[in-house]
């Protein structure tokens, strides 16, 4: 869960901190459970086909497989629907003789609950039920007592835990900072702290707390063109993330019209790239800034079309979109109170932010080989 986690914190953390006297800021980070689902599949199914082997005997003539996870919200708690494949056997003559065998369907109910120190979010499990495939409740004890000690256990270690996150959140929000204002950064991390957690039929809604104590009351420094080499990278990332858009346009479950709805993605997306482009490479663009202007005609209708169409990326390209998705809607709400870290809805800001995401998907030295020495 490294990846949801640094996703979840860095996002609001970045875009909310401001100039000014310390004080407590508290922001909410939505997770739409399709995001969660991507992320799991990636980090706890590992099998083939959206699965994960819950439970094997060492002989390997028992055990309890888990696939295809659904997740939903129902009476306020995270509901996990997962396929189930079961067997028990015992090994005789050297071959497994096989004692019980099913299939069915376990539901389970789990809580969003916070630790007394408000560093760690679980999801206990609160209630467990299996049936087969025609609906009728397990009823099979002895499969009964392996799916609680095996399956229930599996489903209820997820959890995100601040303490093993703060690391990779430094990590990620340095490129943003100066450098005298690092060890103010590192303050702001160690503050944060979950208040409270909620899950409802669309996700998980997180506040999340923190002490901004940035003092920094200087004016935004102008971040400069993207170079050639910058610029390459750019359009590598855009259009990999495009294609990956492109791709799932078709199966992603939009709720409005869908064919006008996916014929609004394709031409806001063409009129993101030409709008990026411009600012990333334009000299001089304050007055009519191409960027400024876009998120002003088109991000409100954007950015459900763009949720909706990510969830049905693979976990990585999805982390991407929804992170960039997440954190230009902060940045736009919340950019009138203050430029957070010098980011804006404008050309200058994207440039930042470009940057970031650049180092992270190019870092220096990444595919070098040093080379052999002769004799």
């Amino acid at each position: 869960m490294s990846k949801m986690r640094t996703l979840l914190l860095t996002t609001g953390l970045l875009l909310t901190a401001q100039t000014g006297i310390a004080r407590e800021i508290n922001i909410p980070v939505p997770m739409e459970y399709g995001l969660i689902k991507s992320v799991l599949v990636r980090e706890l199914y590992d099998g083939p086909n959206e699965s994960v082997r819950a439970w094997k005997d060492g002989k390997q003539c028992s055990f309890l497989d888990l696939d295809h996870p659904q997740i939903s919200g129902e009476q306020g708690q995270v509901k996990i629907q997962n396929n189930v494949q079961a067997r028990v056997g015992t090994a005789l003559g050297g071959k497994c003789m096989t004692l019980i065998e099913w299939s069915g369907i376990l539901q389970t109910l789990q809580q969003p609950t916070l630790d007394a120190s408000g560093n760690v979010l679980s999801f206990p499990v609160t209630q467990l039920n299996a049936f087969d495939r025609n609906g009728q409740p397990l009823n099979i004890a002895q499969l009964q007592s392996l799916i609680k000690k095996a399956a229930e256990p599996k489903l209820a270690a997820l959890k995100i835990d601040l303490n093993q996150s703060r690391p990779d959140i430094t990590k990620t929000l340095l490129p943003f900072i100066a450098a005298e204002d690092s060890e103010e950064l590192h303050n702001t991390i160690n503050s944060l702290r979950f208040n409270q957690v909620k899950a409802d039929e669309k996700g998980i809604l997180i506040n999340v707390g923190y002490t901004a104590t940035n003092q920094n009351a200087g004016g935004l420094k102008a971040a400069p063109i993207l170079n050639e080499t910058e610029l390459k990278q750019w359009r590598n990332l855009w259009q990999g993330w495009q294609a990956s858009l492109e791709k799932n346009i078709e199966k992603a479950p939009i709720n409005t019209d869908a064919d006008a709805s996916r014929a609004a993605l394709r031409d806001v997306l063409q009129k993101a790239g030409v709008a990026f482009e411009q600012g990333l490479t334009a000299e001089y663009v304050a007055e009519n800034d191409p960027v400024r202007k876009f998120f002003n005609s088109s991000w409100d209708a954007l950015a459900p079309l763009l949720r909706d169409a990510s969830t049905q990326l693979p976990g990585n390209s999805s982390l991407r979109y929804v992170t960039l998705i997440a954190a230009t809607d902060l940045m736009y709400e919340l950019e009138s109170i203050g430029s957070p870290l010098g980011l804006e809805v404008s050309s200058n800001g994207l440039r930042k932010l470009a940057r970031s995401l650049i180092t992270q998907e190019f870092p220096k030295g990444k595919g070098k080989t040093k080379a052999k020495r002769k004799g």
